[in-house]
């Protein structure tokens, strides 16, 4: 192997045989000694015995070996010339407490470190927990470090910095470059370079704090300024210029201000938070709302302005919903009281005041709870407490629990008060004052009435039942237990009864139908009643479905109403046998005696016509008793026949157009007779307005003859009697009147049955049967008869006709 390896080391070296040589070249010696001059100690050295060892080997001449020998002397010398300087400089390092870490040109990895700062400053003591940073520096300090490295490492910028412990400890950093190395010292600050970097440390960290805050206060969401003293616009952030509508901070500066000392609403200020007031503005043609702040600074004022729009939208709601929700609690039957977290009356209703009748404005002063307990004690509207004081300390501790309270408060007064108490959900408490003293009245009187009730069913005679939805028996009085050998204990089935043993077909029919209408669906559940038989009793039974699904059942033992409605049926039969013959012979003796009656009434006359010669005065006097005699006893006999006819329904009337002064007139010309007789006078009065009347013109003419003959009959001699007519909408109203001794009021309700008469002794009397005909007649045209009568002032009879006619009004009332 040769001793060279041909590897170069550096400029004008070569290795050989390991050792590190200069190359032997044919330069001038000067550059020779230059090339040694920048070796290191080391190097030189080893150079030295490298020549050495070339030199024996070769065999340089003697020359050449006296020239290296003198070169190698002042090499020598130089070197250890060096040697002490080096280790001077390494004293001068190590003297000075510092961290020196250098670094290699290229290279990641430190080349060199030394620490001696142990005792001095509080720094990790090993390498690698010096070379990391962020384990003892602060976070500022860890970063402006790292930053400064990288300048010095890159570019070669020079640093000195001034670093802070994460004990808080300031040290100082320094960086340099030189030669390909990058150094970096750090290490404790004493007297004023102690002093100045603390400044200096302190400025930068300032700087850094303005900074942050000058670029959050520019992106706020909220405008903020700064005016100067002269009242001018010096800073604004990005909200305020977009808030102006303005481009820049200088269009801003010209732009106008966001707001005017005044528009500013004081009334909300509030000095401990530098809060000016409330302002109003119109941007991009919306309305905003602003809360301004302000404070001074030196040089001028500064504020900034919150957006509280949204939150004025939702004051105003809320503020809306409040007066609504006390509006609606205003109205409200259950008195509420809400108390603040203090104890004090934030809110009460009307019914509140009206509950306890206190003074609403004593109220409105916001008294505290337990003086409202203390003034209500004094006016004897508390529960009566053995001791008050304890009881109310219990009431008040309500604001400290978080549990619902539901207490009934019975008052001296009689009343009753469910008082409901729980938290509010802003603090404090809620009081429901809810007054059922009708409740309670209501169901001592439901409770009563129960018993009432439950005491008239057991007692009653009747039996009464009551099943449910399922058919089985709920309730029964002991009436119902003995007719039917059942217990309503047994709740025994509806289908049951049908099967029990002995009934009769019509009970078990009956039983079914009863059962069909309780255990029906909704739409086919449906009253039923009717009778049976059940053994010797006649039972009478109605089943009710009710609305809650259950029905009621009742039997009645009607076998005493059975027994007496068939005897009234037997009475009823033979009474109507009875009426028909006497009907059949009232209408035969009628007919059988007007036949002789005829021959009466024809001799009579014949006699006082003269046709058996002059008759004396007395014979005169005597036929014309005999006629008017006749005359009477034929008018009766055709009130039989007619009545006889209408009852029998043969009644027909010849219905005519009749003019109704024409009617009066004909009846008065009947009775003129009878009214000179007694001296009496009549008059006829007809309103202009009556039109003419449909119906049987001679039997009104005789409803008409009845009523004069009677209010001839019973007046007095001389009297004056009034008859007349009037149109009362769709029926003509004749009327008869007289003075006479009129009706009492028993009398006038029978007046118009069939003989019925009350003559006074010595004047008129006839059969009762003249008002019957008049009444039988007016409803046989469809109209009615009324009378009116008093004792010593006479009677007046009115009779309603309708003007169409009876057949017109028949059709009419039937439809």
């Amino acid at each position: 192997m040769s001793l060279w390896d041909g590897r170069i080391l550096g400029k004008g070296c070569v290795r050989y045989a390991g050792l590190p040589l200069l190359a032997l070249t044919a330069a001038a010696p000067g550059a020779l000694a230059a090339n040694f001059l920048q070796l290191s100690p080391e190097s030189l050295t080893a150079t030295a015995m490298g020549l050495t060892a070339l030199l024996l080997t070769t065999g340089f001449t003697s020359f050449a070996a006296l020239a290296l020998r003198k070169r190698l002397a002042h090499a020598r010398d130089r070197i250890a010339d060096l040697e002490l300087l080096l280790n001077e400089a390494e004293v001068s390092l190590l003297s000075e407490p510092q961290v020196l870490i250098i670094w290699r040109s290229g290279e990641a990895k430190p080349e060199r470190l030394i620490n001696n700062m142990r005792g001095t400053a509080q720094v990790p003591t090993q390498s690698n927990e010096i070379l990391a940073f962020p384990d003892w520096l602060e976070r500022d300090s860890n970063a402006g470090l790292g930053k400064a490295l990288a300048e010095l490492r890159e570019s070669g910028r020079a640093f000195n910095i001034g670093i802070k412990t994460l004990k808080g400890e300031l040290l100082e950093a320094d960086g340099r470059a030189a030669g390909g190395l990058a150094t970096l010292r750090i290490r404790p600050l004493v007297g004023d370079r102690r002093q100045m970097t603390e400044l200096a440390f302190d400025a930068s960290k300032l700087g850094k704090q303005v900074e942050r805050l000058s670029s959050i206060l520019d992106s706020a969401p909220f405008p903020a300024w700064i005016h100067g003293n002269d009242g001018l616009l010096a800073w604004a952030n990005q909200a305020y210029v977009a808030a102006v509508e303005a481009a820049s901070f200088e269009a801003a500066q010209r732009a106008t201000s966001l707001m005017k000392a005044s528009d500013i609403d004081t009334s909300r200020a509030d000095p401990a938070k530098h809060l000016l007031g409330r302002v109003h503005a119109i941007q991009q043609g919306n309305r905003r709302a602003y809360n301004i702040h302000q404070m001074p600074v030196d040089g001028g004022v500064a504020g900034f302005a919150i957006d509280v729009t949204s939150l004025e939208m939702a004051e105003k709601e809320l503020d809306r919903h409040i007066r609504a929700h006390t509006s609606t609690l205003d109205k409200l039957a259950t008195a509420i009281a809400i108390f603040g977290p203090d104890q004090r009356l934030r809110f009460f209703n009307q019914a509140y005041v009206k509950l306890w009748g206190l003074d609403p404005k004593w109220l409105e002063g916001q008294p505290l709870d337990g003086e409202i307990l203390d003034r209500l004690r004094a006016q004897r509207l508390l529960p009566e407490q053995a001791n008050y004081r304890e009881w109310k300390d219990k009431q008040l501790s309500s604001y400290t629990t978080l549990e619902v309270r539901e207490n009934y408060w019975y008052l001296p007064d009689g009343r009753s008060l469910m008082v409901i108490c729980e938290q509010h959900p802003f603090g404090g408490i809620t009081y429901l004052y809810e007054n059922l003293t009708k409740e309670h009245q209501l169901e001592s009187r439901v409770n009563e009435l129960f018993d009432t009730q439950r005491e008239t069913l057991d007692n009653l005679a009747e039996s009464v039942a009551l099943f449910g939805s399922d058919g089985t028996l709920r309730l029964a009085n002991p009436a119902f237990e003995r007719l039917w050998q059942v217990s309503a204990a047994a709740r025994a089935h509806v289908d049951e009864f049908s099967r029990l043993p002995g009934l009769e077909p019509e009970a078990r029919s009956a039983w079914s139908d009863i059962r069909y209408g309780i255990t029906g669906l909704d739409g086919s559940r449906k009253r039923a009643e009717g009778r049976f038989r059940h053994g010797e009793l006649y039972l009478s039974f109605r089943a009710i479905p009710l609305p809650d699904g259950h029905a009621l059942i009742t039997f009645a033992d009607v076998t005493d109403s059975v027994r007496a409605e068939q005897a009234l049926r037997d009475r009823t039969e033979a009474l109507e046998a009875a009426d028909r013959l006497k009907t059949t012979f009232l209408s035969s003796v009628s007919y059988e005696i007007r036949t002789p009656l005829t021959s009466i009434s024809g001799f009579a006359e014949a006699l006082d016509a003269g046709i058996a010669g002059a008759l004396s005065s007395k014979q005169r006097e005597y036929v014309l008793d005999i006629r008017r005699s006749a005359g009477d006893l034929t008018t009766i006999i055709d009130a039989i026949i007619d009545l006889s006819a209408i009852d029998a329904g043969a009644m027909e009337l010849k219905v005519g157009t009749i003019d109704v002064m024409q009617l009066l007139e004909n009846a008065t010309t009947r009775v003129m007779p009878a009214l000179e007789r007694r001296n009496q006078t009549i008059s006829i009065e007809v309103a202009a307005n009556v039109p003419e009347i449909r119906g049987d013109a001679a039997r009104l003419e005789q409803v008409i003859g009845h009523l004069l003959s009677n209010a001839i009959g019973f007046s007095q001699s001389g009297a004056k009697i009034t008859m007349g007519a009037r149109k009362a909408k769709d029926m003509v109203q004749i009327w008869v009147a007289d003075t006479g001794r009129g009706m009492d009021l028993e009398f006038q309700n029978k007046a118009f049955e069939r003989f019925q008469s009350k003559p006074a002794p010595g004047s008129h009397r006839g059969p009762g049967l003249g008002l019957s005909l008049v009444k039988s007649f007016t409803e046989l045209h469809g109209g009615r008869v009324s009378l009116v009568s008093k004792i010593d002032h006479g009677t007046t009879v009115v009779c309603s006709l309708p003007i169409d006619g009876p057949q017109r009004k028949s059709a009419q009332r039937a439809a």
